[in-house]
C-alpha cells in the first residue's frame, strides 16, 4: 500500500474524490493546521508590544540581517 498526499482546488474536491472511490481507493481527509507555532506567536507578541524594527527601504532591511 502506498499513501499519496494530493492538493486538490476546493472547487474540485468532490470530482476527485468520486473518481478515487471509482476506482477502489480509501479516502482520508487532512485537515491544514493553521495555528502558529510557538516561536511565530512569540514574534507576533513582539511586534505587538512595539519591538519591532521599521526600515524605510528593502536594502536596509536585509543589511541588518
Amino acid at each position: 500500500m502506498q499513501t499519496l498526499e494530493i492538493i486538490v482546488p476546493d472547487n474540485n474536491t468532490r470530482l476527485v474524490k468520486d473518481i478515487l472511490k471509482e476506482l477502489g481507493v480509501t479516502i482520508k481527509v487532512k485537515k491544514e493546521n493553521k495555528t502558529p507555532n510557538a516561536e511565530t506567536i512569540a514574534a507576533m507578541d513582539e511586534l505587538k508590544a512595539g519591538k519591532g524594527k521599521k526600515f524605510k527601504r528593502v536594502d536596509e532591511l536585509f543589511k541588518s540581517i
